[in-house]
């Protein structure tokens, strides 16, 4: 992955083309968000898809390459009850978290697209990649109430127990990369549909990393409700599940983000100083 996004930037910066002032368009997401991780093990799944929207500010470089800073937001939820794999319908853990994401991305057209322009294709799948910081917030569902998992430490964060860690952050960054098409409607507005995955390096999008907790003593660390929200299993309240797998820590987190876009071309006169792509042949 770290070598794509090389090769991308490396290419933009490379990029012979003489960057001209160009239009700007802002964009409205409508779509939807979903997550991979100990609970949700596919990207993908219709399943774990819930609401998103976001807005973002374009700003065309040339008719192959854009400039954009988007914010999104999306719901991520995923539960063990509905999963195939035994282990999962064990566990019984589930969660949701809201997802705020400020993102920076590079846009290539595989074609010459320009909403304004009347010399470009009407049609263009593009790619995308950049960087995301992000803020999303866990929580655990017990008793009829919604609780915010990171300050309970469910896993023995910051109790001071043995092989345990401090509290993980709930501001992260990310590298997000995907793609979509868009279609020009007229001088003023396109539609684009699109997906963006975004690859963090954290493991607790879903609040699960690593083994359960001894539960005694995670009652007495980090109260009775971290402990009841850390082991939601038939043998709940026991020290049974202690030291045993809870999720693998060495498989982090992704959460994508996608649906249809609709833009709107900021200027209404196109100065057409925006040439093609070409690259000179000696």
């Amino acid at each position: 992955m770290r070598k794509i996004l090389i090769l991308f930037f490396t290419i933009v910066v490379l990029q012979p083309q003489k960057i001209s002032a160009q239009s700007s368009e802002l964009g409205l997401l409508l779509g939807v968000a979903s997550y991979k991780g100990e609970i949700n093990t596919h990207l993908f799944n219709p399943n774990a898809f819930n609401p998103a929207a976001g807005l973002y500010y374009k700003r065309c470089l040339n008719s192959f390459w854009s400039f954009r800073l988007g914010l999104t937001y999306g719901q991520i939820t995923g539960s063990d009850a509905i999963a195939d794999e035994d282990f999962n319908q064990y566990r019984n853990l589930s969660f949701r978290s809201d997802i705020w994401d400020a993102s920076a991305l590079f846009e290539f057209n595989f074609f010459p697209f320009q909403t304004a322009s009347e010399h470009t294709s009407k049609v263009a799948p593009y790619l995308v990649a950049g960087i995301t910081f992000f803020h999303h917030n866990p929580q655990g569902f017990i008793n009829g109430s919604w609780y915010d998992l990171q300050p309970l430490g469910t896993e023995g964060q910051g109790s001071g127990l043995p092989n345990t860690t401090g509290k993980y952050k709930r501001v992260q960054f990310a590298f997000p990369m995907g793609g979509g098409i868009k279609f020009k409607l007229s001088n003023r507005f396109s539609l684009s549909v699109e997906a963006i995955a975004r690859r963090t390096y954290t493991d607790y999008l879903d609040d699960v990393s690593t083994v359960y907790p001894d539960q005694a003593e995670l009652r007495n660390t980090n109260g009775v409700l971290a402990a009841e929200l850390s082991d939601r299993t038939i043998f709940a309240g026991t020290d049974i599940n202690a030291k045993r797998q809870r999720g693998n820590a060495s498989d982090k987190d992704w959460y994508m983000m996608g649906g249809f876009t609709i833009n709107w071309t900021l200027s209404k006169k196109y100065t057409d100083k925006c040439k093609p792509f070409r690259t000179k042949l000696r």
